[in-house]
């Protein structure tokens, strides 16, 4: 569930758009202007441009901001701790990344096997469209509200922290690894059955990465490999079926049921479920109780 503050954020005005965090990190789709901010950065931040801004103003660690034409796909940089100062003289669209460094620094143990590293942010109006289409697919996915699936945001937000890292960082000259391997079936099943285990839990990707022994964007390669689908589609699966089961087999409130399987409430629970079931919590239960009075639909 998109939230209405994030700590990450929380130098971004609430009032620019909806915020989420997940423990990956956080991101924000913001839409406002003209304007103007300046802050000292909390976290490691990055910002895709959405819409042009001709015009634009930055200064990073300067007194004498560099004017310019950003245009869609423009990534900028913000390593935690430097101050920033941004002025925009028409409306602008972005999505903007807070990455926590104790956070981004066990990813890049996890990825590169050492956790100091140092950005290197790209000249000003710089274009990256990798880095566009991931901030599309994290902006879709804040902008679906209750119904947002915070283990793929977390995973989008894992996939975009390594993109940096690799392409905008001291790791930036390593080698990139060539790990396509699947899970093997001792791994497969300690990962499915601690998804099982804590199915009303938060399921980070980092976590289960640990848990088989891989850096976070190994373990994604791998599990899809495995099991023939991303590691949210499989919880999304899972807690469906969880939610099914307990909706038919106890009389406890929907809203229970819902927090147990995992989902962020009762009408997130009902909207994954009309989405990828064709039914709600509320028919499902009906349904049942009239086929076992044998009572006729």
């Amino acid at each position: 569930m998109a939230e209405a503050a994030s700590s990450l954020l929380s130098n971004v005005p609430d009032e620019w758009g909806p915020k989420v965090e997940t423990a990956s990190g956080a991101a924000t789709r913001t839409l406002t202007g003209p304007n103007s901010i300046g802050f000292n950065a909390p976290s490691h931040m990055a910002l895709v441009m959405l819409t042009p801004q001709p015009g634009r103003e930055v200064a990073l660690n300067s007194d004498k901001p560099s004017q310019f034409l950003a245009p869609v796909g423009t990534l900028e940089i913000v390593p935690c701790n430097a101050d920033i100062f941004a002025r925009w003289k028409v409306p602008k669209e972005n999505l903007l990344l807070a990455l926590a460094p104790e956070q981004l620094g066990k990813l890049a143990g996890l990825e590169f096997e050492r956790n100091d590293f140092e950005f290197r942010p790209p000249s000003v109006g710089h274009v990256d469209e990798k880095a566009l289409l991931l901030a599309h697919l994290v902006k879709d996915e804040i902008q679906k509200g209750e119904a947002l699936n915070r283990v793929y945001m977390d995973s989008l937000l894992t996939v975009f922290s390594t993109y940096l890292l690799r392409n905008y960082s001291t790791f930036q000259d390593r080698p990139a690894s060539r790990y396509r391997g699947g899970l093997s079936p001792k791994r497969w099943r300690d990962v499915q059955d601690y998804i099982k285990a804590n199915i009303g839990e938060q399921l980070p990707v980092e976590r289960l990465a640990l848990l088989a022994g891989l850096s976070p964007s190994h373990f994604l390669r791998a599990f899809k490999k495995t099991a023939g689908q991303s590691p949210h589609q499989y919880i999304l699966t899972a807690r469906l079926e969880r939610a099914e089961h307990l909706v038919v087999t106890t009389d406890l409130p929907l809203s229970r049921i819902a927090g147990m399987a995992g989902f962020a409430n009762h009408s997130h629970l009902t909207a994954s479920m009309r989405r990828h079931k064709f039914t709600t919590p509320s028919a499902l239960r009906r349904d049942h109780i009239l086929r076992r009075a044998g009572t006729p639909r």
